[in-house]
């Protein structure tokens, strides 16, 4: 269970002032602690997604620089790679994440991950910039369960509609993303995903819904039937 008592408004300026400080340690105990006793969904939400806003605009304001967006951002990729321990079992789907070709911030993306990887997804993330023809590759390779795609720019989806179609065909296809809010409608064959984050995962989640219950979007430490070696759900 989580706890819905964790004060998320001290654990936002505990973490802004350490990104301000670059104090990658504070950064990391902060979210790791408030990860594993308020849950994946509420950290990104409540927290993560935030602090990244502020840091943002307080780029652009001049108040913060260059160097404070790539800290925060390495920080808290290095705080979910600590998350993503192996998932196992028979109840496990795979989902695949991307960025399409020139879109370059899928650090949102990541966060996305993991919060499926918290309802005991296998979570293959390529990252930004990616082709379509690599993205369809790992679907069929992966025989993924699922995959969504998240870009700023309209165009990034509108070059794409035959392709984005024939790939919704195939596997279940989400799309997400500034770019993808402004397109006139989804694609043919494809979903797209609320923005909230937890809500977009709600339906994610929902694609091939195994018999037994998922943890639910927080952190614990299971075992599969065969008795594998314990991972972070």
């Amino acid at each position: 269970m989580t706890d819905s008592s964790r004060d998320h408004h001290t654990d936002r300026a505990t973490v802004l002032a350490a990104v301000r400080d670059l104090d990658g340690a504070t950064v990391r105990d902060v979210l790791l602690q408030s990860l594993l006793v308020a849950g994946v969904d509420d950290t990104v939400s409540e927290v993560i997604l935030p602090v990244l806003k502020e840091v943002g605009d307080a780029w652009e304001s001049g108040e913060l620089t260059v160097l404070h967006e790539h800290f925060v951002s390495t920080t808290f990729r290095g705080v979910l790679g600590e998350l993503r321990m192996p998932v196992q079992g028979s109840q496990v789907r795979t989902v695949v994440l991307a960025c399409p070709p020139r879109e370059l911030h899928d650090l949102p993306l990541e966060l996305f991950g993991a919060m499926l990887h918290a309802r005991w997804w296998r979570v293959v993330s390529l990252g930004a910039n990616t082709p379509m023809t690599a993205v369809a590759e790992a679907v069929r390779f992966l025989r993924a369960d699922a995959c969504v795609l998240a870009g700023v720019r309209r165009s990034a989806f509108e070059s794409r509609l035959p392709s984005l179609t024939r790939l919704g065909q195939r596997v279940p296809l989400f799309l997400a993303g500034e770019g993808a809010y402004a397109l006139s409608a989804a694609p043919p064959s494809t979903t797209l995903l609320p923005r909230d984050l937890r809500d977009a995962a709600r339906v994610v989640d929902a694609v091939g819904v195994p018999a037994a219950a998922t943890s639910g979007g927080h952190l614990s430490l299971v075992r599969d039937d065969e008795g594998s070696e314990p991972a972070v759900g």
